[in-house]
């Protein structure tokens, strides 16, 4: 472990510089400061300070407001309480605000150096997986996440609606059952080349084609561009083809081609097999996309979906949510134990 950057706030000018000192022979570098408004200046100017020692009863600001600061500017920094027997509740307030540990004074000097080497190692890890985080992001390739184009639904763009829905719907019963399920079916040429995508949205229509006639933008339905119910509601009056018999239907799904109504992928949605997670995520979000096509060189290997994406998310969250938690009831039930003694 590296040395330890350290601050010492405490409006007692005798025991800032004596701690300095010995902490000096121990090639523990540290700050100093001699009130809360001094130490938050020489916080936001140095930002790599591992630990914080902090005296909760000093003139001006005290050091239970000072803590909500520093946990503001930099939370990551470690905060050890000083305190006095008459102020061992703010102490106990303190740790559930966030500090590591506190120390009564007068504080025994080899306790402090083990509390201030304890704190640190906590600011390292800390800082450690934040790192992994970024690095597993930048790092990480997407064939772990892709669905494989074998996988996925496919259809020729010869086909009919109705051949679509069923190629769907295989596809549904093959697909791991843990994983989101399909919403859309690749149209492909008869080189195998994936010339199109056909979504839920896309087949519905194709059932009724006098919705292409008022089609609204992709990515604004008459809803979203301000129309209300009502008005929608009289524009579906035009178009009663959901209320005629069956066979009205079973008939346009075997006459409609899925050529005419699939959806042609633009160049801003084909990503590179090799991209990081960093680049999947920002390219998904920026460009609004659903999915993604995987390429290999010129070839299509894959899907990658926002919604496989985000659920890679969320798992991360609530495995660093789970350590974070075991970590803070760690600190609780020190704080109990010594509150109690």
């Amino acid at each position: 472990m590296t040395v330890p950057s350290i601050m010492l706030v405490d409006d007692e000018v005798s025991f800032v510089k004596t701690t300095a000192k010995r902490l000096a022979k121990r090639n523990i570098d540290t700050i100093t400061a001699f009130s809360a408004e001094e130490g938050l200046e020489k916080l936001a100017t140095n930002q790599d300070i591992d630990v914080i020692v902090l005296d909760i009863k000093m003139p001006g600001m005290d050091g239970i407001e000072a803590l909500k600061e520093i946990k503001k500017v930099s939370p990551l920094t470690e905060v050890i309480m000083l305190t006095g027997h008459a102020t061992i509740e703010s102490a106990i307030e303190g740790m559930k605000l966030g500090a590591f540990d506190f120390l009564r004074k007068p504080c025994d000097f080899e306790e402090l150096v083990d509390k201030l080497e304890g704190a640190a190692k906590k600011k390292q890890a800390h800082g450690e997986k934040i790192d992994a985080w970024k690095s597993f992001l930048q790092s990480s390739t997407l064939k772990g996440l892709m669905v494989p184009l074998v996988e996925y639904a496919t259809v020729s763009e010869d086909a009919n609606i109705l051949e679509a829905i069923n190629a769907l719907e295989e596809a549904q019963k093959a697909f791991d059952p843990k994983r989101y399920r399909h919403r859309a079916v690749l149209v492909i040429d008869k080189k195998n080349h994936v010339v199109g995508k056909l979504s839920q949205h896309d087949i519905i229509q194709a059932l009724e084609p006098k919705y292409a006639e008022s089609k609204a933008p992709k990515k604004g339905a008459l809803a979203h561009l301000g129309f209300g119910r009502k008005f929608i509601e009289t524009v579906s009056l035009q178009y009663s083809e959901w209320d005629k018999p069956l066979q009205n239907l079973y008939k346009k799904a075997l006459e409609q081609k899925v050529n005419a109504f699939m959806y042609k992928p633009t160049e801003g949605e084909y990503i590179n097999v090799s991209a990081t997670m960093d680049e999947t995520i920002h390219q998904l979000i920026i460009g609004q996309h659903h999915s993604l096509l995987v390429t290999d060189g010129s070839v299509i290997v894959g899907v990658v979906r926002l919604t496989d994406v985000f659920e890679f998310i969320c798992l991360r969250l609530k495995t660093m949510q789970i350590a974070v938690s075991s970590e803070e009831n760690a600190n609780s039930s020190d704080a109990h134990h010594q509150e109690e003694g």
